[in-house]
């Protein structure tokens, strides 16, 4: 395999940190695409925290890190992709850290393109967006869904505003870890957001590129659908408490339609509204599932249309939930840095 030349690529070592928890059906292609990687072999190494899994994902990764002593496994008890980010950077030999998901699709020039923007520029974070795809139908369908107007994702904020912010950890350079701290552990969801605001608080900067492509499914199905929505909802909210404040007004819309529709449904026996606040829900997001279907087929309608109670259902109960827990029990912790001896 031909190496890149010199002027190609910035020749700093580098981190792929990859986070399983259960992902025996697509973990050894993660790290296929890691090894497969035109980055120098002797400049980069393929740590993989994993969250104690029950089924194969262990056995195929020490199968794998066998064959390549590139690849090495650490465990992750606490279970989060933000813990498992903590313990591959404070086991990381690299100077820059590049996450790699078992859910995404990643080019073989993956690690070069975020290496060298990272490098060609002052940032201590490279950002990227991904591109929300599926394989089967009903991926697509859900897919699709989440960048409607009717969603409360970052996909849906990037759709309708393309200078919307970061959705996804591209590259980090390890040190920033000592100036702002580690992720925060108990951080379910959002922890590659919650680094950017982070970093740009503390006077450091985040470069975006938009042009370097991660394909990654948001949901295979609605039972997948309904906790990833949960967690966000919930994250979203501990995040809010744990800051003091609120990203945006968008922010308390599924817990405005969960609080809505409980209220109408309560009081149905008393007042005439609920079946027409009903209908009209019913016809909006029929509406935007139609305009679903204009891209992704009309078979893809039924599916879209039932994925909008699904997802704002979810994402408002776990908003409630979270909202409670965060101003009754609060978790965090003081920000553990880099530096710092690892918590016990």
């Amino acid at each position: 395999m031909a190496e890149p030349s010199s002027d190609s690529n910035p020749g700093v070592t580098v981190t792929i940190a990859v986070s399983t928890s259960d992902d025996e059906a697509r973990v050894e292609s993660c790290l296929r695409s890691a090894l497969a990687q035109d980055y120098p072999n002797e400049l980069v190494e393929i740590l993989v925290a994993d969250a104690m899994s029950m089924d194969a994902t262990r056995e195929i990764i020490l199968r794998v890190a066998s064959a390549d002593s590139r690849v090495r496994m650490i465990d992750n008890p606490k279970r989060t992709r933000a813990a498992a980010l903590n313990a591959i950077v404070r086991a990381a030999r690299g100077e820059i850290v590049v996450p790699m998901d078992p859910a995404g699709d990643y080019g073989r020039t993956h690690v070069t393109k975020c290496v060298q923007a990272l490098m060609s520029s002052r940032a201590e974070e490279l950002a990227i967006v991904p591109r929300v795809m599926g394989r089967t139908l009903v991926e697509r369908a859900l897919s699709a869904v989440q960048k409607t107007k009717l969603a409360f994702t970052a996909s849906a904020e990037i759709a309708r505003d393309p200078e919307a912010g970061p959705a996804l950890l591209g590259a980090v350079r390890r040190r920033v870890f000592e100036r702002i701290g580690m992720f925060d552990p108990s951080t379910r969801v959002d922890e590659d957001d919650e680094l950017s605001h982070r970093i740009t608080q503390s006077g450091g900067t985040v470069t975006v590129r938009r042009d370097i492509v991660v394909h990654k499914a948001e949901a295979s199905s609605f039972k997948e659908l309904f906790r990833r929505q949960y967690q966000l909802g919930r994250s979203r909210a501990r995040r809010t408490v744990k800051e003091r404040r609120l990203a945006s007004v968008r922010t308390l819309g599924p817990l405005a339609i969960v609080a809505c529709g409980g209220a109408l449904v309560a009081t149905s026996s008393i007042q005439p509204i609920t079946p027409f606040a009903l209908a009209a829900y019913a016809l909006m997001t029929g509406a935007a599932a139609v305009r679903v279907a204009r891209g992704e087929g009309i078979a893809t309608i039924p599916i879209a249309w039932a994925a909008f109670p699904v997802m704002h259902a979810a994402h408002g109960a776990g908003f409630g939930a979270g909202l409670v827990r965060a101003l009754v029990r609060p978790d965090w912790q003081p920000t553990a840095r880099l530096d710092d001896p690892e918590p016990a």
